[in-house]
């Protein structure tokens, strides 16, 4: 008898998981230096590294932002993208900021390196040269082609159809500038309409957006208020929308401002002022003046603590930077403490002022 061997296989499934292939991270170059002011000092400060979208040496996309570098004892590391090799070459903006300021700014063009690299290595003239012999050959540069400069234009105030010279400016239903309807002698009101102002004696004491006497040619540094200011620290001078800070940016002599080198006012720079002119308002409403909130400024630490508790609450200026801070949005307000946001936080280098009232009038 023969038998027939009958050899039956269960279908056994069998589960593969595929996973793509690991993409290597873009090679960095790492650029490393000493940098120092021209008195020899170390560079203290931060270097904000600004960049738009390109696409790095691998095809990799690099979406437009910026990189702040905090610099101590001069000593400045940073990794970056190379650009020259990229398929279309970029540029990094770089701005030197140091004791609230910028202090300069320049192009950065990076090279692939298996070495760091020192700042000059990688610094170019603008515009860039493009015959490869160092000097600058003429052309055009198109507003996207320049960092920021478009979102700059865009917020700019444009000026409307009823817009008119030596008149008082109002920001119209479309947010363009018009200017305000009436006759010479009215008075303006908060909602932009005019009529015959009231009988209602004025309030003494204090002046808001005075617009200080000189001429703004980059090389006068000697202006003059109306007024002078009592006490000296309640003067907010602003210089093209940015709060100047006494003692570093200008000093103050009775009506006299008188700038600093670094920052005197260049031609289309636009001044104002506010101050109070009478000392006693100081007591009766508990003014605080140009205080630096307690804290370590870190770019780690988010609270800061302030010598009074702000009444109303509302009535805190802070500033970081000359850039008027949000309550709500940059930072929160509990008594006297405060507690920035995340995007907000203090770097080396920032400076914080604040001005306040603790009498709730």
């Amino acid at each position: 008898m023969k038998w027939t061997a009958i050899l039956t296989c269960a279908a056994i499934p069998i589960l593969i998981t595929l996973h793509p292939p690991a993409v290597a991270a873009p090679a960095l170059t790492v650029i490393e230096d000493t940098l120092y002011r021209a008195d020899g000092q170390p560079f203290q400060g931060i270097v904000v590294i600004q960049w738009r979208s390109f696409d790095a040496p691998d095809a990799s996309p690099v979406p437009a932002n910026n990189v702040m570098v905090p610099v101590r004892n001069g000593r400045l590391y940073v990794k970056l993208l190379p650009t020259t090799t990229a398929p279309r070459p970029s540029y990094y903006s770089v701005r030197y900021v140091s004791e609230g300021a910028t202090q300069s700014t320049e192009l950065w063009s990076v090279p692939p390196s298996t070495r760091p690299l020192r700042v000059r290595d990688v610094r170019v003239e603008w515009p860039p040269s493009t015959t490869g012999t160092g000097n600058p050959t003429a052309g055009t540069v198109t507003v996207d082609e320049v960092i920021g400069l478009r979102q700059e234009l865009d917020i700019r105030p444009v000026v409307g159809a009823t817009y008119t010279p030596f008149r008082v400016a109002i920001i119209g239903a479309s947010g363009q500038l018009e200017a305000a309807a009436g006759n010479p002698t009215d008075c303006v009101r908060v909602d932009g309409t005019a009529g015959p102002c009231g009988s209602g004696a004025p309030v003494v004491g204090f002046v808001d957006g005075e617009v200080p006497q000189g001429t703004i040619d980059g090389t006068n540094t000697t202006f003059s208020l109306a007024s002078a200011p009592n006490p000296p620290s309640s003067l907010h001078l602003f210089r093209n929308g940015l709060l100047l800070k006494q003692g570093l940016d200008y000093t103050l002599s009775d009506r006299t401002i008188q700038f600093t080198a670094s920052a005197t006012p260049q031609p289309g720079d636009v001044l104002t002022a506010s101050y109070r002119t009478d000392e006693s308002l100081t007591a009766m409403f508990g003014f605080v003046d140009g205080e630096t909130p307690a804290g370590t400024i870190d770019g780690i630490n988010t609270t800061f603590t302030l010598a009074a508790i702000p009444n109303p609450a509302s009535s805190l200026q802070l500033f970081r930077n000359g850039l008027l801070q949000r309550p709500g949005v940059d930072y929160t307000l509990s008594g006297a403490t405060i507690t920035f946001a995340a995007p907000s936080i203090p770097q080396p280098g920032d400076v914080l002022l604040a001005w306040y009232r603790t009498s709730g009038n």
